[in-house]
This record gives structure tokens, sequence and C-alpha cells, in this order.
């Protein structure tokens, strides 16, 4: 039998990149995290720019009450926990990795956003927030299995007639 090489999908990227993630959290690259290390940066503000669709990764006091912690695991990767601003922005994607820009003067990463995932989080204009949800989304959706709440209650109908049906022949 012979081997194939198998062939890695992603590739290490030199440039510090951030990826969004909708379940709460900015993901950093290991580019990222060594920048923010050697600036010895363990807080951060989150700044959003929506007129330019743009985020930014800021460093901030630990005490500062807006900031966010900087999870870092073996200098290689790092996070930060902030479903909140996740929420606020309005991210509508599943993961999306971005390059990010460093500021040296400012202490901070500058990201821009692709439009097309924007727009289905807390918006002021209700008006927008209705016609921004994409076609194929129930409003009545379990969260958990993701599926219909009447789907759901036809198969426990369902499951209950089939239980009756047993008991009856007994």
């Amino acid at each position: 039998m012979a081997y194939e090489v198998f062939r890695k999908t992603r590739v290490r990227s030199g440039a510090p990149a951030i990826s969004i993630v909708p379940d709460g959290r900015i993901g950093l690259n290991a580019t990222a995290v060594r920048i923010l290390v050697g600036a010895g940066i363990k807080s951060v503000n989150l700044l959003w720019d929506k007129a330019n669709h743009k985020i930014a990764v800021k460093a901030a006091h630990k005490s500062d009450k807006d900031s966010f912690a900087v999870s870092v695991t073996a200098k290689s990767s790092g996070s930060i926990r902030a479903k909140s601003f996740i929420n606020h922005i309005g991210w509508a994607a599943k993961r999306e990795t971005l390059p990010a820009t460093w500021s040296e003067k400012d202490g901070m990463f500058e990201v821009v956003l692709p439009e097309r995932y924007l727009g289905l989080g807390n918006t002021s204009d209700p008006e927008k927030a209705k016609t921004t949800v994409p076609a194929n989304v129930s409003e009545s959706r379990n969260p958990r299995k993701g599926r219909d709440c009447a789907t759901t209650s036809r198969r426990f109908e369902d499951s209950r007639n089939d239980a009756d049906a047993v008991q009856s022949t007994l």
C-alpha cells in the first residue's frame, strides 16, 4: 500500500490575524499574541467603528471596568471572551479569520469586518432588524437542537401515540 502525504488546508501566517466566532470568542493567532505579550498587554478594550465596519483591540489597564482579559496559551494562540461585544456589532458569520493591522503608536490592532457579516445583532432600528434575518431561519427554533419547535412537538405527540398504542394492547 502506498502512502499519501496529507496536505494541510490552513497555512500558517506570519501576519497578525484575528478570528471572530459567534459563540463569544475573539481568537488571536500566534503572531498577534507575540505582539501583545511583547508589549506587556494583558487586558484590552474593544472598540467599534460602525461607519467603517472596523473593530480595534486596544491595550487597557486591568482596572478599567470596560476591559477584557486576554487569555494566552503558551504564546501560540490567544483569545478574548467577548460575547456581549460580538452581539453588539451584530456578527453573523460562523467563524472568520481576518487580517489585523498593529499600530505601535496607539497600542492596538485594527480589523476591517466584511459588511456581509454584520447587522443581525442588536440594532437601534427595529425595521432593519426584521429585514436582515435570513429567510431560511425559523423564528421558533429550539436553540439546543436547532429544530423547529413544531417539529419537536410532532415527534413528541407521535411517541406518545405509539406508547398509548402499546399500552392498549397489554
